[in-house]
């Protein structure tokens, strides 16, 4: 079934993008946009200093397909389904939600899909440097926000601020979380800047008071993959630690000049464990970018988030980026949190021939050190993917 989904998305791909982006109905009383986004991933790791560790892969990463609509001026629903997915084969809903903005304070989301959380988790997959966000992104994320987020939301921005808050409840794609029960919050501002200088300083939070997970109620585990998803292996993983809640605070800071884009964030992260209480980790990255060719990354004022370079109008090279990052994680704390510490250097050529179409490349230098041995490793990966 994935492998016919995957071949009927490649044939459809030129019809796509001649396609009208929206459509009016009823007069014009309803706007409807399709959405598709396919990325489809492979890649290989070596250099590995262990056996059994990462192996290589090929997945459709994400095959969202759906629609997002207006009603009048107030009113906006959205419904999209993911026929993609991790290095586990799954198919799932990714999006089901309804905005409304008439209350003059913002727009008010209910329904499921993933709040405007952090910096990476605000901003559209399509958007991000590297093909897949850092570690301090996904653990944190994890606790309360992410794809697929039952949530109630109240989203507002200003010229040079953005705000965002919302209640959560579990995954919609993980029926055994619907228990879950979270708080999330963010807020940004542009700072004031020389000529030519936009940057913005952000800072975010995220509160599971109630673990709610079918299989383990009173449960709470912090785990990723080692920043692609290629192997279904999570050696940076806690493993269930009996807890009570969990949080995860910290700041972000994020900048363009010119062609040089530049973006960080680190996360304080807080486990009330029932063996030994309060227990606190850490994760952080630094990354940067530079547009070769094409008009480089801008700001969006309205969720606080940096768009991806795009061709030039008379250019037949499309844009080109290069970008780099280095991420840490630490999972490590007395007798309870051993769940290792992860270091990686990521480099990334990113090509963008046409506003839709994008071809990403990544190289990897990696250790991860666990309580009896390190792991060295070493990844490539490759991205073709296509939006609308």
């Amino acid at each position: 079934m994935r492998h016919a989904l995957l071949a009927l998305l490649v044939l459809a791909l030129p019809a796509a993008a001649r396609a009208e982006t929206a459509y009016s109905l009823g007069n014009g009383a309803v706007r409807l946009t399709p959405t598709l986004q396919f990325d489809a991933d492979a890649g290989s790791y070596f250099g590995q200093n262990r056996p059994g560790g990462f192996r290589p892969g090929a997945n459709l990463r994400r095959g969202y397909l759906g629609f997002e609509a207006s009603v009048g001026e107030d009113v906006t629903f959205a419904f999209a389904w993911d026929f993609g997915g991790d290095p586990n084969d799954h198919s799932d809903l990714y999006e089901a939600w309804v905005g409304y903005s008439g209350l003059g304070i913002g727009t008010l989301r209910v329904g499921a899909y993933e709040p405007r959380h952090m910096l990476e988790e605000a901003s559209s997959s399509r958007d991000l440097l590297f093909m897949e966000s850092a570690a301090a992104t996904n653990l944190a994320s994890g606790l309360a926000s992410g794809d697929t987020r039952l949530a109630i939301g109240l989203e507002a921005n200003g010229e040079r601020w953005t705000a965002s808050g919302y209640v959560t409840g579990g995954l919609a794609s993980q029926p055994n979380s619907w228990g879950q029960r979270g708080l999330v919050g963010r807020v940004t501002a542009l700072l004031p800047a020389p000529e030519g200088l936009v940057a913005q300083l952000g800072v975010n939070g995220a509160y599971q008071f109630r673990p709610g997970d079918k299989t383990d109620p009173q449960s709470i585990a912090l785990s990723d993959y080692p920043e692609l998803r290629l192997s279904g292996r999570q050696l940076l993983d806690t493993d269930a630690v009996r807890a009570s809640n969990a949080w995860a605070v910290g700041p972000s800071f994020s900048a363009g000049l010119g062609r040089f884009y530049a973006q960080a964030e680190y996360q304080r992260i807080g486990v009330e464990t029932e063996e030994s209480g309060g227990r606190q980790v850490q994760a952080w990255y630094l990354a940067g970018a530079y547009t070769l060719l094409g008009q480089p990354r801008r700001h969006d004022a309205e969720d606080g988030t940096w768009k991806r370079p795009t061709p030039e109008a008379d250019s037949a090279w499309g844009a080109w980026e290069l970008a780099g990052r280095y991420s840490a994680a630490e999972l490590r704390n007395g007798p309870v949190l051993r769940g290792g510490a992860q270091r990686i250097w990521t480099a990334g050529l990113n090509w963008y021939p046409t506003e839709t179409l994008a071809v990403m490349l990544n190289y990897q230098n990696g250790i991860l050190r666990l309580d009896e041995e390190n792991r060295r490793f070493q990844a490539i990966g490759l991205r073709l993917s296509f939006s609308l």
